[in-house]
């Protein structure tokens, strides 16, 4: 088949679908493993709490606080993240060679979790929000917060340079190279319409809370710039690479009804299941 013939609107589109769907199901998974480690880090302290789909509410007073529970309880969430995207990568380096669509959830778990980390560090700590709320109960410095911040700019920087040729390779699921012809319908296709649309999404999601809670939704409401950040660096590397030749097999864009159904499922299982409030007494 002459690869011209596969960059079509219908094609384009169902490149769109199957990658939102990752997104989507990566944002999800990263949002709730902080929301119930926060939960379950509370308990810890025996702190009673409740929780819907969007905010944990502690029912402490001001002064019951301590560092410690500060620490833990506003930085496990972070770690954890961190570490599901070391685990994303290994799983996406496994399916690396593989025409298997899925994996296009572990490129998004690893970019939104390291993006999730590096960004909360910078600019969390810049705006003194999220993981940023710790470094004030740590009473660092505004030499010290600085220095955090650089390596959160460091980190993303880094993330957007190495997971280049990742996100080149992820090419293999639909094509059988990526080069100057293919890679701008590709690129678009695959990560800078699902990162709007997935974004727009989960503003939906949120919404009307996210306008409302804004501290609690720091994330949510500006992750994006420095995800934005991450994937320009990705795109001017990718961009300046050379030919890309994967097996000659031949590759068919399909869409990926499993990927897509369980993103809509997951989707409306946690909105409509955690609408309601749930209390815990630990």
């Amino acid at each position: 088949m002459n690869p011209a013939s596969k960059l079509t609107p219908i094609n384009f589109w169902k490149i769109v679908s199957n990658s939102t769907a990752g997104f989507l199901l990566a944002f999800l998974f990263i949002f709730y493993l902080n929301h119930f480690t926060a939960v379950l880090t509370a308990g810890m302290f025996s702190y009673d709490v409740s929780f819907d789909y969007l905010v944990v509410f502690y029912h402490i007073e001001p002064f019951e606080w301590t560092h410690e529970a500060v620490k833990l309880i506003f930085s496990a969430g972070p770690i954890l993240i961190f570490i599901f995207g070391f685990i994303g990568l290994i799983a996406y380096i496994s399916l690396f060679e593989e025409e298997a669509i899925v994996k296009i959830f572990f490129l998004w778990l690893v970019l939104l979790s390291f993006n999730y980390f590096f960004g909360g560090l910078m600019i969390g700590n810049i705006f003194k929000q999220g993981v940023g709320h710790v470094f004030n109960w740590m009473y660092f410095t505004d030499t010290q917060k600085m220095i955090i911040a650089i390596i959160g700019f460091f980190g993303l920087l880094s993330t957007g340079i190495l997971m280049a040729k990742p996100i080149a390779h992820s090419a293999n699921s639909y094509f059988n190279k990526l080069d100057e012809d293919n890679f701008p319908f590709f690129f678009t296709a695959q990560i800078i319409v699902p990162f709007i649309l997935g974004n727009l999404i989960m503003f939906a999601y949120f919404f009307p809370d996210i306008f409302f809670n804004i501290n609690i939704l720091f994330y949510e409401r500006f992750g994006w710039i420095s995800l934005s950040l991450l994937l320009l660096l990705a795109f001017g590397r990718i961009n300046h690479m050379d030919t890309i030749y994967y097996e000659e097999e031949e590759r068919r864009i399909r869409f990926s009804w499993i990927l897509i159904g369980l993103a809509l499922f997951v989707l409306l299982a946690f909105r409509l299941i955690l609408s309601r409030s749930y209390a815990i007494q630990w």
